[in-house]
């Protein structure tokens, strides 16, 4: 029911009188003079008559006012989405983009459209332009080839005409009583052709693709990217005072601003994408400790941390080029698959993948990125919970003291009181004190191999009779980057026989301690008879140092040769 209730100063005087009521569970109000109480109570009568919503044909602030003075066209969409764009709070070259979206991709079809009638924007009109603008052929970039727009492209302009029709909504009064844009259904896609599709990176393809680059500043740059899941116009807009320690121990990016476009050449800096934007991010020990090496204890305060390399703006567009030029060096080292197309704002999309996998709540992640709504977080990124469930039933068996059989195989098996478990991962068996240790490598293998493992839990005199008894893990299993050429084959004549196709070219993975290949050491090489190919001579060479690899590989092939060589100077020797 509505209500009529005078409004008074510090005096007691009466300054207004105000009609207030809720419509669809949000409160309207309506203001009238000190004298006016008849009118109040007539305008409350009204609003209860028609069924507690605005009365037909009364504006707010301006009372009944008849269709001839009404000037229509105001409520034509073109007319009404220009006048949206225009009192948004935005720098002119978003707003300029967004008319470009406007008058080539919405207007052509809603243009002379009402924004008052459910006929013209309903959830099939909506739909059926889905549909068109799915099958519409876009040009991607300048001079590119014609193609079908993009489920990125399409997610955008259905949020822009969303936007549009969302403040008909809200509107005072509503000219609307929904939105119908939330009833229509995108398409998926996913496709191999989908340009917006997330390529998320494990933490040991950063570290690969960090040594892919040639310039410090680019890899200080690539770090802190994925170590805070910053943007590229927040990371270039760092200042050196906004890495700061807040108490020993506790250090923090401070993201207060980011360069913003005004027009296709000039930029300025501004606030973050969001109100939520404006947050305090914090990081390692480690990252710490590598921006203070990388020399920001003895820049400027208001020095950018990333620059130029004359103290200006970064370019994006300079940075790409040496972005595509490591990545494609990775892929020649091995360090990225050759499937992968990461760019930039995937170190972003890998840092929440990180969080994710390792059970942190998307509230937190929410807070760390800037997201405004946390609906945004679970849309982009809640199908990503699914690697995250170890983690939760490991919480859940703490908790409740009961053991549980995950969805990725990884069982647990009770023989005996004094324990260890044991991981099962391929050809592998591998002891480790703590039940948490051993699920972790577990899940991090199926993520990165595949396949199935195992973990159970036994006694140590059990494990210790097993043939794949080995060392006890008391923390973290060690990794290290190995880079590897061969095996090749040889005959005996010096002659290379059933080489492998990439034989002679170095490719590097990571190996955890416990595979045959892990070493630490520059490089090793083995020569020796190859016990499945009969009398054949393998080749191989392997360790941490890529150029020491290369050498110990041709040093190894050297021998091979020289070796057979002996045999045939022997002949000719004997022979004169």
């Amino acid at each position: 029911m509505a209500s009529l209730t005078p409004r008074t100063n510090k005096d007691g005087s009466v300054t207004s009188h105000q009609v207030k009521w809720r419509m669809d569970g949000e409160w309207q109000t309506e203001r009238f003079l000190p004298e006016d109480v008849e009118g109040a109570k007539v305008f409350k009568a009204a609003v209860e008559e028609a069924g507690h919503r605005w009365p037909p044909g009364w504006v707010k602030g301006r009372g009944y006012v008849s269709s001839e003075q009404v000037d229509e066209s105001v409520y034509q969409f073109e007319a009404y989405a220009r006048r949206s764009i225009a009192n948004r709070t935005a720098g002119d070259y978003y707003k300029h983009a967004q008319v470009r979206a406007l008058e080539n991709h919405i207007f052509p079809t809603f243009g002379t459209c009402d924004v008052r009638s459910a006929k013209h924007f309903s959830k099939a009109t909506v739909g059926a332009w889905v549909t068109l603008m799915a099958g519409t052929k876009v040009r991607h970039g300048r001079g590119g080839k014609l193609k079908e727009m993009s489920p990125g492209t399409l997610r955008g302009l259905h949020g822009l005409l969303s936007s549009v029709l969302n403040e008909a909504v809200v509107a005072e009064p509503p000219l609307r009583d929904r939105n119908p844009c939330d009833l229509t259904r995108l398409p998926d896609g996913g496709g191999e052709d989908d340009d917006d599709a997330m390529e998320f990176m494990t933490p040991e393809e950063v570290a690969g693709l960090i040594t892919c680059f040639r310039r410090p500043m680019d890899r200080m740059l690539v770090r802190t990217a994925y170590g805070t899941g910053m943007r590229w116009g927040e990371l270039s807009a760092l200042a050196t005072r906004h890495v700061r320690s807040t108490q020993p121990g506790r250090y923090e990016v401070r993201v207060t601003r980011a360069w913003k476009r005004r027009t296709a050449t000039l930029f300025y800096l501004g606030p973050p994408k969001t109100k939520a934007g404006r947050r305090s991010v914090e990081v390692t020990t480690s990252l710490w400790q590598e921006l203070q090496d990388y020399g920001l204890a003895k820049q400027h305060k208001d020095a950018l941390v990333f620059h130029d390399g004359a103290g200006q703006r970064i370019k994006y567009g300079t940075f790409w080029k040496r972005w595509r030029t490591a990545v494609r060096r990775a892929k020649a080292r091995g360090i990225l698959p050759e499937w992968k197309q990461p760019t930039f704002h995937d170190l972003r999309h890998s840092h929440i993948a990180a969080l994710i996998s390792d059970g942190n709540s998307l509230t937190y992640i929410q807070r760390r990125v800037g997201h405004e709504s946390i609906k945004t977080t679970s849309d982009r990124y809640g199908h990503l919970l699914e690697t995250a469930h170890v983690a939760a039933l490991e919480t859940l068996n703490r908790v409740m003291g009961v053991t549980a059989t995950t969805g990725a195989s990884i069982t647990a098996t009770f023989l005996g009181a004094a324990a260890v478990y044991v991981a099962t991962l391929g050809e592998y068996a591998v002891a480790f004190e703590a039940e948490d240790a051993a699920e972790k490598i577990a899940e991090r293998w199926v993520r990165e191999r595949g396949g199935k493992v195992r973990v159970e839990r036994m006694t140590g005199d059990a494990w210790r009779d097993t043939e794949e008894s080995g060392p006890l893990h008391h923390g973290t299993v060690r990794r290290a980057w190995v880079w590897e050429m061969g095996p090749a084959f040889y005959n005996a004549d010096g002659s290379m026989t059933l080489s492998e196709s990439d034989a002679g070219e170095i490719r590097g993975s990571w190996r955890w301690d416990f595979e045959d290949s892990y070493t630490e050491e520059p490089a090793l090489q083995t020569i020796g008879d190859d016990g499945v190919k009969g009398s054949l001579t393998s080749v191989r060479a392997y360790g941490a140092d890529e150029t020491a690899v290369r050498e110990a590989f041709a040093k190894a092939q050297e021998e091979v040769l020289q070796d057979a060589k002996r045999p045939m100077r022997e002949l000719a020797g004997s022979a004169r």
